[in-house]
């Protein structure tokens, strides 16, 4: 299992997968990708599992290019060495070797975790899921490609007669903020909310991974969508 932590912690629908989830392998492994902090994101996901009567063989960490727009400019993160191939590549020889390890989390790292959870009043079972509505806004920027209702793994996005419209259960992933080829897609403003109450550092800098296509991430929004029909 690979996927981004949500202020350290699994994105909702990971959360509700590994609730629901029973693997059946000798080895088992996960690897979290963060950008700026991990915190004790190892011993959240622990947990969940741990509560669902299962444990990863394996558990550790990547450190990538932290696509939070509030907090940073994605000009900037890509020019920094967070040297993703060599600590890629250790990974990938721990897990061919079939090592059982959780990567250590230190006291300062929960206590990191602890005054973000008190910051932002996340819920500790939910994490990350807002009102798609409420948190972004669509611009006259928007010539009605679609991208956006591509990408977005909650399919919050459709096109309407009177434009793009969305709504719905948000993970905050910024699929479609990044992916949008016009810029088009903008944070609302919510004062309400310490996340997200000063905007961004940079709206006209968009990242996606070098190695992954808008194509690519349709395709998987089209396989989970095809087995969640099935």
């Amino acid at each position: 299992l690979i996927y981004p932590v949500y202020g350290h912690m699994p994105p909702y629908m990971v959360r509700q997968f590994l609730k629901k989830s029973r693997l059946k392998a000798e080895y088992t492994f996960a690897v979290l990708t963060f950008g700026a902090r991990k915190c004790n994101a190892v011993e959240i996901l622990d947990g969940i599992t741990r509560k669902a009567g299962w444990r990863f063989s394996y558990l550790s960490t990547l450190m990538m290019v932290d696509n939070w727009l509030p907090n940073f400019d994605m000009n900037e993160q890509v020019k920094m060495d967070k040297h993703i191939p060599e600590n890629l590549a250790s990974i990938k020889d721990d897990i061919s070797k079939r090592k059982h390890w959780m990567q250590p989390v230190s006291e300062e790292e929960r206590e990191h975790h602890d005054g973000f959870m008190a910051y932002t009043g996340l819920d500790p079972e939910v994490g990350f899921l807002k009102k798609s509505e409420k948190y972004f806004v669509v611009t006259d920027r928007c010539i009605g490609c679609g991208v956006c209702t591509d990408v977005c793994p909650r399919g919050n996005y459709s096109l309407t007669s009177d434009g793009v419209k969305t709504s719905g259960d948000c993970e905050l992933c910024f699929a479609c903020i990044q992916n949008c080829p016009q810029k088009a897609i903008k944070f609302a403003k919510v004062d309400d909310d310490p996340l997200l109450a000063n905007g961004e550092k940079n709206p006209e800098a968009r990242y996606r991974n070098e190695h992954i296509s808008i194509m690519d991430i349709k395709r998987a929004n089209s396989k989970k969508a095809a087995l969640q029909n099935n």
